[in-house]
């Protein structure tokens, strides 16, 4: 029997795609949840806007207000901790720039109980196209890097099958609370980016758990709206927090491998397709990302 479900969301700069996102969990035909919303201080009207629409939409709604911007990693640990003291049978991790088909809760959480899984996630929609963000992922062998199944193709029933797989990104994954008991929480070193692929590989690489795609429920992704794509925000995190990533995760003569591909790949590569300035900061990020390692706060 599916329980109650605590759906955690945290946000920054989020004033703009709050509206729908409310509204399409208000046109849930799945119910019984609490929405938890995690502000970290955003300096726009995110905050207020959440109020508002709290109001508006009468399901039930916890708004956490936090003193500064603990990133990603630690505001979903908040909103963890609160679903769960309250009660919640399950946390269903969320970004807000989503849109929801009206049945997708019910579906993730129905695929979820059949499948005996740990952990469950829809398919995912580039926003308001039939063109696919991710049905699931994995693993480049390569480079170290995730993948996500799909990506860029167009929906024609190619990926219709439920099926477990062994990664795929947080912004839409439901999760037994059970699983953080056993796991851990996010690991609040990386602030953003990769502290959901670190939580996953850590669930299904260490402790076994299982991850499924459930192909009937469906989300749109409205991909990057808070840090912006290719921001120098962006690329200082992704690349400090993909070194931080291997050298803690992967066995060590392939994190060694993952590491020195990378940096070649910035260093000759990415001098050619990054403005100057975001090639320096790629390079210094990875420096960032070897001492965050080395002097890493005790995490997950």
């Amino acid at each position: 029997m599916i329980g109650k479900i605590g759906i955690v969301t945290v946000l920054y700069n989020s004033e703009l795609v709050l509206e729908e996102f409310f509204r399409t969990l208000g046109e849930q035909t799945y119910t019984n949840f609490i929405l938890y919303v995690v502000d970290n201080l955003s300096p726009d009207g995110s905050l207020e806007v959440s109020k508002q629409l709290s109001e508006k939409y009468q399901y039930n709604t916890v708004i956490i207000e936090n003193d500064a911007n603990y990133g990603v990693a630690k505001g979903n640990n908040i909103g963890i901790r609160r679903a769960i003291a309250d009660g919640c049978d399950l946390v269903l991790l969320s970004n807000n720039d989503i849109a929801l088909k009206n049945d997708a809760i019910e579906k993730l959480s129905a695929g979820l109980y059949k499948y005996d899984a740990d952990m469950a996630v829809p398919k995912i929609y580039f926003y308001r196209t039939k063109k696919i963000w991710a049905a699931g992922g994995g693993y480049n062998k390569r480079n170290g890097l995730t993948v996500q199944y799909g990506q860029e193709e167009e929906d024609k029933g190619q990926f219709d099958t439920d099926k477990k797989i062994i990664y795929a990104p947080t912004c839409f994954m439901l999760i037994r609370k059970e699983v953080f008991s056993s796991v851990g929480l996010m690991d609040e070193n990386y602030f953003v980016y990769y502290d959901d692929t670190d939580f996953v590989y850590r669930a299904l690489n260490k402790h076994q758990k299982e991850l499924w795609y459930i192909s009937d429920s469906v989300i749109d992704h409205n991909e990057s709206s808070s840090t912006g794509k290719m921001s120098d925000f962006s690329v200082r995190f992704l690349w400090r927090n993909l070194v931080y990533f291997s050298l803690k995760n992967y066995n060590p003569f392939y994190a060694l491998y993952v590491t020195v591909y990378n940096f070649l790949y910035i260093l000759i590569m990415l001098y050619f397709r990054y403005p100057k300035k975001q090639w320096l900061i790629a390079l210094r990020a990875y420096k960032e990302g070897f001492s965050l390692y080395l002097n890493k706060r005790p995490a997950g």
